[in-house]
């Protein structure tokens, strides 16, 4: 056999080593691992569930609590999420309307660079042509928009439905 090399001598150490350390975790450690894990006391769940209900009757639900979960709780005129097939629907069906087309400001989204209205379901930016011809949003405000008819050139302003 041929004399190896220094770098083969330190390669060949390593991997000795390795093959020890998977025997003594195999052999040694493994057992005595698994018998620590399970001396130790299962949780009990009554205790935690007790506990659990004790906290929380601690926080009493507040007025605006109970008044945002009655809200959350009633059975919602518009919904937001309704598919856009449906919201239409229901639009043409409830009747009142601006300047022969019905604008419905439903929704205002602000993500710090963006400011997005939802307008009959869509959502749009400033500046962005509605669905309706003839018609593009100019602002958006939290409590209205303003949108602006290109053939006559008047200025709607619509507040938010909520």
């Amino acid at each position: 056999m041929a004399k190896l090399n220094k770098r083969q001598v330190i390669i060949l150490s390593i991997a000795a080593l390795f093959v020890l350390y998977a025997i003594y975790e195999l052999v040694i450690a493994g057992p005595a691992a698994k018998k620590a894990k399970t001396a130790a006391e299962p949780v009990k769940i009554e205790a935690f569930v007790s506990d659990l209900q004790s906290d929380l009757i601690k926080d009493i639900v507040a007025g605006v609590d109970v008044h945002i979960i009655n809200k959350a709780e009633a059975n919602w005129e518009r919904n937001p999420f309704w598919e856009r097939q449906v919201f239409k629907e229901w639009a043409a069906k409830d009747g009142t309307g601006r300047a022969g087309a019905k604008i419905v400001y439903s929704g205002y989204v602000d993500s710090g660079k963006k400011r997005l209205a939802v307008i009959n379901g869509y959502e749009y930016r400033e500046g962005e042509q509605l669905e309706m011809e003839g018609f593009f949003l100019k602002s958006i405000s939290p409590s209205r928009v303003l949108i602006v008819n290109k053939n006559t050139g008047n200025e709607l302003e619509i507040p938010i439905q909520e």
